[in-house]
């Protein structure tokens, strides 16, 4: 069968990494081709080229054998290639029929936009796709599952060729996956090609006719799926063979500070761990495993539904980010431009944030205190900063996330929770954030880390647990001879056998 896209020996960098080198993907009309490979593989950034949102270095692209240029991404939908990310776009108080039709209304006449022409004409996209859902009701009255559809509904609206959907199934539920891969398999009877990206591979195995697997930016393989098993599948994944084998827990080194048994919410189920005073301890899974969802159920974010978190042996209620706070709990978020600093503000303004209570005396702010305070950390922590009073939305990335560290250590945080710490900083300020952590852990402070970067956590860790489809899958004590374990454990959620 003659392929509808050919993708050919595109390369891509950005500062200090080579994302993608010489990447050849080529995809058959009217068939699942799923894309896999760990984080940092380069799934993402092949699909934003394709899309429109990155320009490639080199290569080339052809759809149905003529050679295209998509320099954005409304270039890219009007070749008939639409892209379904995680992060829904959709308008979740416009009815279903508005949302498939957004940005067109159903082409009105003389201006007009006949809303039962455009009932009609939705009601008849998500015919087409098999599944019974009103058109006229709101999208934030639908499930997670029937939403996915109405984005499929958008993508037939625009006349796509090519789908691509960047982990579609991590927000849903069993009921609801069977339901998007019999809309799949409707969507390929009509001829339209599906690429699919995922982390599950048993998904992989039900739903995929091929699979490309990428690793460290480059082309590995790409196979009939009946071809291969999980095991195969997994070895290609991580380069190595993995032996399931026996381990022998090691004695804890570390005096416990925090205590988690059983808790559960929404995006969560029972998990358990501990944590030492100064230890370092790693959560490491692929995408919707659910490293963020612990550390939020942790800091309050998240409602605990049930289990128990244990400060110094003490149970402990947190419902509510300023209970974990109060309790002397940090965190670093993944998104420090929006949830971890106010960009707006001073270094000083941001470094003392949760701590203004604490210099505060009769209700008034001891100014040199704060001063003093927030100078002495931020000398400590080497912040490049004109002054204190820059706004932090001048400082490098690097210098952003050593004053959102900075407060916590003002505030005198005994455990901080970290997201993706070096996400998006060079690589001299990552060495500069392993270093802060390190001294941290010799002062006595306790800190999780949460990273897709299995060589991050390797590098700063004194434990690792992998978590999987929101449980703890395996625990490891020592990290840097079990990297290869590791990325197993992430990739299948196999269940380590431990002696005690």
């Amino acid at each position: 069968m003659d392929a509808i896209l050919e993708m050919k020996q595109i390369s891509k960098s950005f500062p200090g990494v080579k994302a993608l080198q010489q990447v050849d993907f080529s995809v058959r009309q009217g068939e699942v081709h799923c894309l896999i490979g760990a984080n940092g593989a380069g799934k993402s950034t092949l699909m934003k080229i394709l899309a429109g949102v990155y320009a490639k270095d080199e290569g080339t692209i052809l759809l149905d054998g003529q050679k295209i240029e998509a320099g954005s991404p409304a270039d890219s939908r009007r070749l008939g290639v639409m892209t379904i990310y995680q992060e829904l776009s959709l308008v979740e108080h416009l009815t279903v029929a508005e949302n498939i039709f957004l940005g067109s209304y159903a082409n009105p006449r003389y201006g007009v936009v006949s809303w039962k022409r455009l009932r009609e004409e939705a009601q008849k996209v998500i015919t087409r796709l098999g599944i019974s859902i009103d058109v006229e009701q709101p999208v934030s009255a639908l499930s997670m599952g029937h939403k996915q559809i109405v984005e499929l509904a958008k993508a037939l609206e625009g006349n796509a060729k090519i789908i691509v959907m960047d982990e579609p199934s991590t927000t849903l539920s069993e009921k609801e996956i069977h339901t998007l891969f019999a809309t799949i398999d409707e969507l390929k009877r009509q001829g339209i090609t599906i690429i699919y990206i995922s982390h599950k591979l048993e998904e992989l195995f039900t739903v995929g006719d091929r699979v490309t697997v990428l690793r460290d930016g480059k082309w590995i393989a790409t196979r009939d799926i009946g071809e291969l098993d999980q095991e195969t599948l997994t070895e290609l994944i991580t380069g190595h063979k993995v032996a399931k084998k026996e381990r022998t827990l090691e004695q804890r080194q570390f005096t416990e500070v925090l205590r988690v048994d059983s808790i559960h919410t929404d995006k969560i189920g029972q998990v358990s761990f501990s944590l030492g005073k100064g230890e370092i301890l790693g959560l490491y899974g692929l995408v919707g495993s659910g490293r963020t969802e612990l550390l939020k159920a942790l800091y309050g974010v998240d409602p605990i539904k049930n289990g128990t978190v244990y400060l110094d042996g003490q149970a402990r209620k947190i419902s509510k980010p300023s209970q974990a706070i109060a309790l002397g709990m940090g965190l670093v978020p993944e998104n420090r431009k929006t949830e971890g600093a106010v960009l707006g503000l001073s270094v000083e303004e941001n470094a003392v944030m949760p701590s203004y209570d604490r210099f505060a005396r009769w209700g008034v702010i001891q100014k040199r205190k704060v001063q003093e305070a927030v100078s002495r950390h931020v000398l400590a922590m080497r912040v490049k900063t004109p002054s204190l009073a820059t706004s932090v939305g001048n400082l490098s990335g690097g210098n952003q996330q050593k004053v959102i560290i900075s407060k916590w250590l003002v505030h005198e945080s005994r455990i901080i929770l970290f997201d993706e710490p070096t996400q998006g900083i060079d690589i001299g300020a990552k060495q500069e954030i392993y270093r802060i952590m390190r001294e941290l852990a010799e002062q006595g402070t306790s800190m999780i880390v949460a990273s897709s970067e299995i060589n991050e956590l390797l590098e700063i860790c004194h434990r690792i647990l992998v978590m999987y489809r929101g449980e703890v899958a395996g625990e490891f004590r020592d990290p840097q001879q079990q990297k290869e374990e590791i990325l197993h454990y992430a990739v299948t959620g196999g269940t380590a056998v431990w002696n005690t």
